[in-house]
C-alpha cells in the first residue's frame, strides 16, 4: 500500500466559483477494465467533504476521476451544447 490519498478541487471557470454539487466517481484502471470504487459530491468550496480515496483505499495504480459535468452545467443553469 503506497502512502497518500486522492482529492480534488473543481472550479466553474466560467462563473469564477468553486464548483458546489458536482458529482464525481472515481475509477480504478485494472487492465482494460475500469472499476467503480467510490462516489462523491463536490460541497460548496467545489471540494470533497473527506478524500475520494481515502489513505487506507490509498494504492499505487491508475485511476480515473469521471465528473458529471453534464448535470452539474443543466443545474447550474448553463446546460451544456
Amino acid at each position: 500500500m503506497a502512502d497518500g490519498y486522492l482529492t480534488t478541487h473543481v472550479l466553474d471557470t466560467g462563473r469564477g466559483v468553486p464548483a458546489a454539487g458536482l458529482g464525481i466517481t472515481l475509477y480504478r484502471i485494472e487492465g482494460d477494465a475500469r472499476v467503480k470504487i467510490a462516489d462523491a459530491v463536490t460541497n460548496a468550496d467545489g471540494r470533497t467533504d473527506s478524500p475520494i480515496l481515502p489513505r487506507e483505499g490509498f494504492a499505487a495504480g491508475t485511476y480515473e476521476l469521471v465528473f458529471d459535468c453534464g448535470a452539474y452545467l443543466t443545474a447550474s443553469g448553463t446546460p451544456p451544447e
